[in-house]
């Protein structure tokens, strides 16, 4: 799954740097904003955690008919993660012997830093509304949990089958975006998680088997009825997030014109860029001098 996730990533690379497409229109954006989040199946309820969320893009148009556009975008994204409660229910060792017997309730926070490859296809009516559709491979680089006051033992280096977290996650994206005014944008995206990143205990189970034996059931049942009372490790935790981003878009006027000018109907033309270049000083300069007449008058 990584490879096959590197060689996209190095073709959407080789896409925006090709010069034979549509190169010379390509967009830059940079965002920045915060994320809500949660992890399914571990005991928290609500998108409780906040984290930071920023980065850079690159949009790359690919088709545009009428009021449609359809763009490709490539981000390097810096996100938190996580989830957060109260009061929640999570297992301990209550003798020091290593063994996961009993559970007690309190704080729960979890906290993860991940580094992010989101690539999206963008459908826009007048680069006013966009609909966003793609996915994300994200490399975790910090982990930090807290139950109760305690942090855990679980690092980056615990590892997936030891009871820690996987470090890749790849993720599913649905972006809906605005444009506020001139270039500034605001986004709001979801994020899900497409695999478990942790195999956890199922809390509800182990609370109501605990129920059980703390009622000295226990005498009573078979060595197979004790085994089914264990806790059972249910591999589904996947992370969950809402990002709202506000976004600043580069060389949008360049794309604008170049757009006019050609008619670019996905067939792709050659454009030289000092004819571009020269067409667009023309612009400014103009702009500049109607500035000055409105200062004068």
């Amino acid at each position: 799954m990584k490879k096959i996730f590197t060689i996209l990533i190095m073709c959407a690379f080789l896409l925006a740097a090709s010069k034979d497409t549509e190169a010379q229109i390509v967009k830059g954006e940079v965002f920045l904003g915060g994320n809500l989040s949660q992890v399914d199946a571990d005991g928290t309820i609500g998108y409780k955690r906040f984290g930071l969320h920023g980065g850079v893009g690159a949009l790359v148009p690919i088709y545009r008919r009428g009021n449609l556009d359809i763009e490709f975008a490539l981000e390097v994204a810096f996100n938190q993660r996580g989830s957060y409660d109260r009061e929640v229910c999570y297992l301990y060792d209550s003798n020091g012997d290593g063994i996961t017997d009993n559970y007690r309730y309190g704080k729960y926070d979890l906290r993860m830093n991940y580094l992010e490859v989101p690539m999206l296809v963008y459908f826009s009516d007048r680069q006013i509304y966009s609909f966003g559709i793609g996915a994300s491979y994200g490399r975790m680089v910090g982990l930090k949990e807290f139950e109760g006051e305690e942090k855990t033992n679980i690092t980056l280096e615990t590892g997936y089958e030891n009871g820690g977290y996987k470090t890749d996650d790849f993720s599913l994206l649905l972006e809906g975006k605005i444009r506020l005014h001139e270039r500034w944008k605001l986004g709001i995206r979801y994020q899900h998680s497409l695999f478990d990143i942790r195999k956890r205990y199922d809390l509800k189970d182990v609370m109501e088997n605990l129920e059980l034996l703390n009622a000295q059931l226990a005498p009573t049942l078979s060595q197979s009825e004790i085994d089914q009372l264990k806790p059972n490790q249910r591999p589904y935790q996947r992370n969950k997030s809402i990002s709202i981003r506000l976004i600043y878009v580069f060389n949008e006027e360049r794309s604008n014109y170049i757009r006019d000018e050609y008619q670019f109907q996905g067939d792709n033309p050659k454009i030289h860029q000092k004819t571009i270049d020269k067409q667009l000083k023309k612009m400014k300069k103009q702009q500049e001098r109607e500035a000055r007449r409105g200062g004068k008058s």
